[in-house]
């Protein structure tokens, strides 16, 4: 990609002398936070354009970083520039990037931008960072060109036993049919890990995920415990929410570096953005019934812990999500210990202690089954699915040089 002309620092912002007052992850989480800030106040990631924003942000931030100062490949951008301040060219090459995608959330994008330019030390090298940074987002803009994130496809419900029907309260909408077609950033095809069909209906392993969650998932039961319950509340917050902001904390925490940190949320949301790129396919190929509409052919009565999301149920989004999430955090970090918030955490259990990373990655689809929302077999092709996700990704992309 050619190189622009160098841009002129602007003039409001004033140098410092002193050392950037974001150090080492900092700068990248402070980013992320103030991404998650834009993305809730538009539709809170109830479409795919906040993860889509996410995932091209930190790819552009790591792209910047990896420009100055080569230590894993890039994604989108190839050139490199050693006299560049890396962290003015991280945080305009996020500007950037967020500005093109939420231009009314232009002001708070400055004022982000401005913040990371005054701790820089040299005229020079923040000049020529901005410049890197507006290329490094002119590349991972023009890369994802027309990757159908937006499609809105069609959907005709079926009847018949095993096909998906709508529940309440949601009245014939489906959700997001077309982004079974998204182009992924890293997978070769959105099929590329699609899971084998559910199992048919009558078999064994049916008749015992759907007497599982009868028991354990309906609003009335008296087979879930307490604490399940209160889990599977607890775990209702979008794992994009939850697990970003459990990564900033990790990140700052345990002392990772620059180059680190931009690489973790660089995988972490290209893992996540291409995981709902795999279930969506999954979803829509599959078109398996959820378990409201199986469990009332027999028992119109029964009815699940919360209302059921508006969209087939095979694979588990969410235990999907926490899968390839928690995967990546287990490469960076090792399987280890530790405690975690949720914006949905029930009175009395602010937060939750687990002692790895996979162990949360399996209370958090176990949680769908609790509500009531999938089957048992649906969760656990989940997990596989956003595991093989996230090593595809981390073996294949941002590596070591």
């Amino acid at each position: 990609m050619a190189v622009a002309a160098l841009a002129v620092l602007p003039a409001t912002i004033a140098l410092s002398s002193r050392p950037s007052e974001h150090p080492d992850a900092a700068l990248i989480t402070t980013w992320n936070a103030t991404a998650y800030e834009i993305v809730f106040a538009e539709d809170s990631f109830r479409t795919f354009k906040g993860h889509r924003a996410l995932a091209m942000m930190h790819v552009a931030m790591h792209d910047a970083i990896n420009a100055v100062t080569p230590r894993y490949r890039q994604y989108a951008f190839r050139g490199p520039d050693s006299l560049a301040d890396e962290r003015a060219a991280a945080a305009q090459a996020a500007h950037d990037v967020l500005r093109a995608a939420y231009p009314n959330a232009d002001a708070l994008l400055k004022a982000a931008l401005e913040r990371t330019l005054r701790a820089s030390t040299s005229r020079a090298s923040a000049t020529r960072g901005i410049a890197l940074g507006r290329n490094v987002a002119a590349a991972i803009i023009e890369a994802r060109r027309g990757d159908a994130f937006d499609t809105k496809g069609t959907y005709a419900f079926r009847t018949g036993a095993g096909v998906y029907q709508t529940t309440p309260p949601w009245n014939g909408f489906v959700a997001h049919p077309g982004f079974a077609r998204a182009k992924p950033f890293a997978l070769t095809a959105p099929s590329q890990f699609r899971p084998t069909p559910p199992p048919r209906l009558g078999s064994p392993e049916f008749a015992r995920a759907l007497e599982e969650v009868k028991a354990f998932g309906g609003m009335r039961s008296a087979a879930r415990t307490p604490d399940q319950t209160a889990y599977a509340i607890w775990w209702m917050e979008f794992a994009e929410g939850a697990i970003n902001r459990l990564a900033r904390r990790l990140a700052e925490e345990r002392g990772l570096s620059l180059a680190e940190s931009a690489r973790l949320f660089a995988l972490l949301n290209i893992a996540l953005f291409d995981n709902y790129v795999a279930v969506w396919d999954s979803k829509y190929e599959h078109n398996h019934w959820r378990p409201y509409t199986a469990i009332r052919e027999a028992d119109s009565t029964w009815e699940p812990l919360r209302p059921t999301p508006p969209f087939p149920e095979y694979v588990s989004a969410h235990a999907a999500a926490c899968a390839a999430s928690f995967e990546i955090l287990t490469g960076v970090f090792g399987d280890t210990a530790f405690t975690m918030e949720t914006l949905t955490a029930p009175q009395g259990m602010p937060s939750r202690r687990f002692p790895s990373f996979r162990a949360a990655a399996a209370e958090c689809a176990d949680s769908r089954v609790r509500l009531g929302w999938h089957f048992r077999y649906a969760t656990d092709a989940g997990l596989v699915l956003g595991r093989s996700v996230a090593r595809h990704v981390a073996e294949h992309y941002l590596t070591e040089r």
